[in-house]
C-alpha cells in the first residue's frame, strides 16, 4: 500500500533540516567524507542528504562547476576544493593537484574519518592521493556515476587516465554502481574488473516526491488537458545535441499533433544556440531550469512521454547508463521512450514497460505518436503507475544496505 500523502518542504528547506539534523550526530555514527567534482550537482547533494538522513556524519571535499545553481551554499560541513569544467581533463588534473593545498590544511578532519567516499574519477584520484600522502586508515569508495567518453578512446590519454582508474580500482574497498550496464559495458571488458560492486540506481528518493494513497493531486494531472496533442518532455542537463535534432525532425514532422516540452540546461550547445532550436518551433516549449524536487510533479505530471535517449557519448557511456528521468518520469507515469539498444531498453522490458525506437529514431517515434489511440494510453499509463514502487522508488533500504556494506555488517 503506498503512503500517505506529504506536501515535503522545498529543496532549500529539505537541505536545512538535513543540515540541522547533522549538527549533533549520534557518537556511533559512520565518519565520511565525501569527494565530489561539484557540489551543486543534484545527485551528489542527494546522496549526501541521504547518508545524514542515516545519521553518517558527512565532510565535503568537493569543487564545483559554473554551470547552474551558482549561489547554492552546502547543507553540509564542506570544504571548497576549487572550479573544474565539464569534459576539460587537462584543465580538472591540475585542479586536482591545487586541491591537495586544502586538503592538507584539513588534514587533521580527515584523519578522523572511518571512510572517504569518492564521486567520479577525478574526485576519487584524489581521495587515493589524500589517502596514499595523510598515509589514512580510512575506506576507500568508488562510485562510478558516469564513464566519460575519454575512457572509450584509443589515444595515449586515455591509456593513461585507464591505467590511474585501475590503480583506484585495485585499491577501493568497495565500487558502487547506479546502472549494471556500466560493469557489463566497461569495467569488465575493459579495465578487467572482476571483482563484487554494489548496485545502488538513481530512483526517485522519498523526499522528492509525495507519496499518496489517494487519487494523483492535479498538478500531476496537467496531461489530460492536452487532447489534441501528445506532449514529450525532457528534462534535466540538456547535454545532447543529436537528441535536439532528432526533437526538432519530430517536431517538424508531426507540426501540431506533438507538443515538445523541455527544462533544465542545454550545457553543450550553450543557451543561445539552443533557443534558435527552440523558436523555429511552434510546438516547443522550453521554460528554463527547474528546482529538485518541488518542481518534479509539476513537469512530469504535464507530459506523455519522456525522452529518455542520450547519444553524447554514443556505443560508450549513452549506452549504459540509467537515466534520472526515467525514473522521475516512470515515478509520475510518463511513458518512457528509449533507444532499443540501450541499458534503459534492457531494464524496462521485462516488465513491459516504455517504447524502445531504433536508428534513426524519427521514424519510430513519429510511428509511436501517430498509432497511439488515448485508450491504449491510459492503459499503458496505469500499468506504469502500478509499478512505481517497484521500479522507480529509492525508500531508503537501498541506502542503508550500502552503509551496512560499507561498514562490513
Amino acid at each position: 500500500m503506498m503512503k500517505k500523502l506529504v506536501r515535503k518542504p522545498t529543496v532549500d528547506n529539505l537541505d536545512a533540516v538535513a543540515g540541522a539534523h547533522s549538527q549533533q550526530p549520534p557518537e556511533h555514527s559512520l565518519k565520511l567524507a565525501y569527494f565530489a567534482g561539484d557540489a551543486t550537482n543534484p545527485t551528489v547533494r542527494l546522496r549526501i542528504r541521504s547518508f545524514m538522513r542515516n545519521a553518517v556524519n558527512v565532510i565535503g571535499f568537493t569543487f564545483r562547476r559554473d554551470k547552474f545553481h551558482t549561489d547554492f551554499v552546502p547543507f553540509w560541513e564542506n570544504i571548497e576544493l576549487g572550479r573544474t569544467k565539464d569534459r576539460n581533463y587537462l584543465q580538472r588534473l591540475g585542479a586536482i593537484l591545487l586541491a591537495l593545498g586544502p586538503i592538507w590544511r584539513n588534514r587533521a578532519q580527515l584523519r578522523d574519518v572511518d571512510v572517504l567516499y569518492a564521486r567520479l574519477f577525478d574526485a576519487a584520484f584524489l581521495a587515493l592521493l589524500a589517502r596514499y600522502l595523510l598515509r589514512l586508515d580510512a575506506k576507500l569508495v568508488y562510485e562510478i556515476e558516469d564513464v566519460q567518453q575519454i575512457f572509450f578512446r584509443k589515444s595515449v590519454a586515455a591509456e593513461v587516465f585507464r591505467f590511474l582508474e585501475r590503480r583506484i580500482l585495485a585499491s577501493a574497498d568497495l565500487v558502487v554502481l547506479p546502472s549494471p550496464g556500466f560493469a557489463e559495458g566497461y569495467l569488465q571488458p575493459i579495465q578487467g574488473y572482476d571483482r563484487p560492486y554494489f548496485l545502488l540506481e538513481n530512483r526517485i528518493q522519498l523526499d522528492e516526491i509525495p507519496l499518496n494513497d489517494a487519487p494523483p493531486s492535479a498538478r500531476a494531472q496537467k496531461w489530460r488537458q492536452e487532447t489534441d496533442r501528445w506532449v514529450i518532455g525532457w528534462f534535466g542537463t540538456l547535454r545532447c545535441p543529436k537528441s535536439m535534432r532528432l526533437l526538432s525532425e519530430i517536431a517538424d514532422r508531426l507540426g501540431d499533433r506533438v507538443l515538445i516540452y523541455t527544462r533544465g540546461y542545454p550545457t553543450e550547445t550553450g543557451l543561445d544556440a539552443y533557443m534558435e532550436i527552440v523558436n523555429r518551433h511552434p510546438n516547443w516549449i522550453y521554460e528554463g531550469p527547474y528546482m529538485m524536487p518541488d518542481d518534479l510533479e509539476d513537469i512530469y505530471g504535464r507530459v506523455h512521454f519522456v525522452w529518455c535517449l542520450d547519444f553524447l557519448d554514443e556505443r560508450g557511456n549513452s549506452e549504459l547508463l540509467l537515466a534520472c528521468r526515467m525514473y522521475h518520469g516512470g515515478y509520475f507515469g510518463a511513458l518512457p521512450i528509449v533507444a532499443s539498444q540501450s541499458q534503459m531498453a534492457r531494464h524496462l522490458s521485462p516488465h513491459g514497460i516504455g517504447h524502445p525506437v531504433s536508428a534513426p529514431y524519427v521514424d519510430d517515434v513519429c510511428s509511436l505518436i501517430e498509432g497511439m489511440t488515448p485508450a491504449r494510453y491510459y492503459a499503458e499509463r496505469e500499468a506504469v503507475l502500478t509499478r512505481r514502487d517497484e521500479l522507480f522508488l529509492e525508500d531508503g533500504s537501498g541506502t542503508r544496505a550500502l552503509l551496512e556494506r560499507i561498514a562490513g555488517k
